[in-house]
């Protein structure tokens, strides 16, 4: 096992330890020189932060997701005001005219409180962003949450069209769970995922997942389904020789006004723009908070070397350099 891999496996562990985020949380010194890292990755602290840097974004020909960042909520107060502030976000990228659509965990709006109180208020803002003519994406979360999250969305497609899931690649049940989603409406959003999970449930970053996604991401475009096709994979998306993900949507005659790619924030904004190039809808995932911590995490463990920038970026909020 190489130092890299274990690395990222200890950051994935880090990324759900709830009593480190807490901790983080409640020790401003720490939190603030942390949050300099995090910046490279998200769109500030703050709706109104968030709201500027979506708008550049868009000003350079690209859409934006907006995430209000946050997950495991455990009261039920915590939840409404969650639940709350997506209905600012909606009301902001209207007010804004921002192009974007709303993302959301539904641990954070209350599914792990109460399975029913997570489908109420998921049903709240699917109804907003339906009226005002918006799409509302769900996140996925760790492999115990998998199911659930799956049964809540498709709820919810029996009274909303504008209702998108995001799968990830890595889990071995996905090409099955794939299947299920095509039946539905909404966008599919193909992730690789980045949550801890158990060999016998998952496979490791590599070759065989590699393998997966392709596999996974060929039948998708394949459907002619709405779908975001959410990867910085070098082997699918790099300009030299030739982008896969691009030579197989030509090769197969595939039209392209139902496929976006979607990359985050601070990482290889280049392979989007190679895309973008091509003549595809791009979009950056946009979240903004103060719950950075499991996000910025996962974003070091994808590519554990990050963490040399991550150190510089909090020594310099620390030491002025």
């Amino acid at each position: 096992m190489n130092t890299e891999f274990e690395v990222a496996e200890a950051l994935k562990q880090i990324a759900l330890d709830e009593e480190i985020k807490a901790y983080i949380l409640q020790h401003p010194p720490l939190y603030h020189s942390l949050l300099q890292a995090a910046l490279r990755f998200i769109g500030g602290e703050t709706l109104a932060q968030c709201a500027e840097t979506a708008k550049s974004v868009n000003q350079q020909g690209t859409a934006v997701t907006i995430d209000y960042m946050g997950e495991s909520t455990r009261d039920t107060g915590m939840a409404e005001q969650a639940t709350q502030e997506f209905l600012g976000v909606i009301q902001t990228i209207v007010d804004r005219n921002l192009d974007s659509s709303v993302s959301l965990d539904l641990s954070h709006i209350g599914m792990v409180i109460d399975t029913e109180l997570g489908y109420k208020n998921a049903c709240i803002l699917a109804k907003a962003a339906h009226d005002v003519g918006l799409e509302m994406m769900i996140s996925m979360e760790g492999i115990d949450r998998t199911s659930l999250i799956l049964e809540i969305h498709q709820r919810l497609c029996e009274t909303f069209d504008n209702v998108g899931i995001t799968l990830q690649a890595y889990l071995h049940r996905t090409p099955t769970d794939l299947e299920n989603v095509l039946q539905l409406p909404g966008k599919i959003r193909l992730v690789k995922g980045a949550y801890a999970a158990p060999a016998h449930l998952a496979k490791f970053r590599g070759a065989e997942l590699d393998k997966s996604y392709r596999q996974l991401m060929e039948r998708l475009l394949m459907s002619g389904h709405p779908c975001s096709i959410a990867t910085h994979d070098p082997a699918l998306l790099d300009p030299v020789p030739l982008e896969f993900a691009h030579k197989f949507i030509q090769e197969q005659g595939i039209e392209q006004d139902t496929i976006e790619f979607e990359m985050l924030k601070g990482v290889t904004p280049e392979r989007l723009q190679t895309m973008k190039n091509h003549g595809y809808r791009t979009r950056v995932y946009l979240p903004y908070g103060r719950e950075w911590h499991l996000y910025l995490c996962n974003r070091l463990a994808e590519h554990p070397p990050n963490l040399y920038r991550a150190i510089a970026d909090a020594a310099k909020y620390k030491y002025g350099r």
